[in-house]
């Protein structure tokens, strides 16, 4: 999970102290440092067994009128970044892949039935191959193809017959994702167009048939950001949430703290918590990133909010007690998910539209998938209007949020509590204009300005799998989504 975007030392320094850290745990106490003694632990009530894995497709939250909700993940790396794959993902001088690593990618994507996989590369060794070549295909993948005979994407289909939508960009100053092609020229002229980062470069990435956008906008200055011309750009980032140095110098937050906290997830004991878990001890919200994206909302600009899982497998290559490293791809890409609603679910031009429009929203499903969740503006006798979409002030439109429930929440388990809070950003900056906790949760589309949604979940059900470590953090309310807006403009 961790890029160029900062050094080698802030690498170094994390596994370092994550290694430490893991050692102790495995080689003392194995109550996992809580201290209470496994003879007098009450195992309490039977719940169901947690699953390393998400439920079945993500068309199980409800379609939405014409559109369909489609899981993917955004801001990702295979074993063609340099530093993937514990910096052996490919081998230069053979020209080879680690194939076991290409694996267990494959394998994350499909057992956590990811619909579209928007890989984002390094320039090294992604600018060195022939295009074709940087979709890594396998087995009896299909290419596909647009019009011209680009190849725009390449299709993985899965044991159980699930189909991943596999597409490349390039994560360097920019991050141009859903890629048709290279810049034209040679593997230099390429590398310094993918190092480039100035709207001319921007324009370019969509010349390629793709999308720009940003990652790690917590480090951004915001005069970069309105120059740039951009589609869309990160407000939150794995790497940054976790990251010591990140945190405290980008975020303003405790920069040891997340390591702390994940720490607790990491040991050995039986009874300990779930590994899969840690992100809930570790998780808050990205509000530099999500104040910029704000105010270049108010400005009047049109951006797509997504969430980077940014992994790379190459930071923790230790063993957890449920026999997976603890960055594997599966866990990653377990935590969060950007969820489009496209016209066209498997195809791509309707999938990159989406993502374009802003059609889409972020999903931390750590927590479980929301369903039911649903944004739009209504109107007697209109069309509703989706995410994305504009209505004027004066039109009468009113913004409909319906507050999600977890999907297949086994009723044992502990009731989460919900909230929503709808935004309105302008120029004057960002305010909730209505919330609730259940049901419909409404508000005029009256002001001109982009209107937003959040929702936040006291993960309480949560709370049997943390064993011996204790209900807090199921205790504590999260981020659990993010929608892009509905703009509504001056008539």
């Amino acid at each position: 999970m961790l890029g160029d975007a900062y050094t080698a030392a802030t690498m170094n320094r994390l596994q370092s102290l994550l290694a430490l850290a893991l050692l102790i745990t495995a080689c003392g106490d194995s109550s996992n440092n809580v201290g209470d003694d496994a003879s007098t632990i009450d195992a309490g009530p039977a719940f169901p067994a947690w699953k390393a894995g998400r439920e079945p497709a993500v068309t199980t939250i409800g379609v939405r009128r014409t559109l369909t909700p489609v899981r993917g993940i955004i801001h990702l790396h295979s074993p063609l970044s340099h530093d993937a794959c514990d910096g052996q993902g490919y081998r230069e001088e053979t020209g080879t892949i680690d194939e076991d690593c290409l694996s267990d990618l494959r394998s994350a994507l499909c057992t956590m039935h990811i619909d579209f996989a928007a890989l984002t590369d390094h320039d090294d060794f992604f600018a060195d191959q022939d295009f074709e070549e940087t979709y890594l295909q396998r087995s009896d993948d299909a290419l596909v193809r647009n019009d011209k005979g680009d190849a725009v994407a390449s299709r993985i289909t899965c044991e159980d017959g699930h189909e991943v939508l596999w597409t490349v960009g390039s994560e360097n100053a920019l991050m141009p994702v859903m890629l048709d092609r290279h810049p034209v020229g040679t593997i230099e002229d390429r590398k310094a167009i993918y190092n480039s980062n100035n709207a001319t470069t921007a324009n370019a990435f969509r010349d390629q048939g793709g999308l720009t956008f940003l990652a790690h906008t917590e480090d951004k200055d915001i005069e970069l950001l309105r120059s740039l011309g951009l589609d869309g750009l990160e407000i939150y980032n794995l790497h940054a949430n976790l990251d010591p140095g990140i945190r405290e110098e980008f975020l303003g937050l405790d920069g040891p703290a997340a390591f702390r906290a994940a720490l607790d997830f990491a040991g050995v004991d039986e009874l300990g918590p779930e590994p899969d878990l840690a992100m809930i001890a570790f998780l808050e919200p990205s509000n530099v990133a999500l104040q910029k994206w704000d105010t270049l909302l108010g400005e009047g600009l049109r951006l797509t909010g997504t969430a980077g899982t940014d992994a790379h497998q190459n930071a923790l290559p230790v063993m957890f007690r449920d026999g997976e490293r603890g960055d594997s791809y599966r866990r990653m890409i377990s935590w969060f998910s950007n969820i489009a609603l496209v016209e066209t679910p498997g195809d791509h031009e309707s999938l990159q539209d989406s993502l374009d429009k802003g059609r889409s929203f972020v999903a931390f499903e750590i927590m479980g998938s929301p369903s039911g969740f649903d944004v739009r503006a209504t109107k007697a006798n209109s069309a509703t209007l989706e995410l994305g979409d504009e209505a004027q002030s004066d039109a009468g439109y009113q913004l409909v949020v319906t507050t999600p429930s977890v999907f297949g929440l086994d009723a044992s388990l502990p009731t989460p509590e919900m909230r929503v809070s709808i935004l309105h950003v302008d120029e004057s900056g960002s305010r909730e204009v209505a919330s609730g906790t259940s049901g419909d949760v409404t508000t005029p589309l009256s002001s001109p300005g982009a209107y937003r949604v959040e929702v936040y979940i006291t993960p309480k059900h949560l709370s049997p799998y943390l064993g011996n470590l204790g209900p807090e953090h199921a205790e504590k309310e999260l981020p659990w989504i993010y929608s892009n807006p509905i703009y509504v403009v001056a008539p």
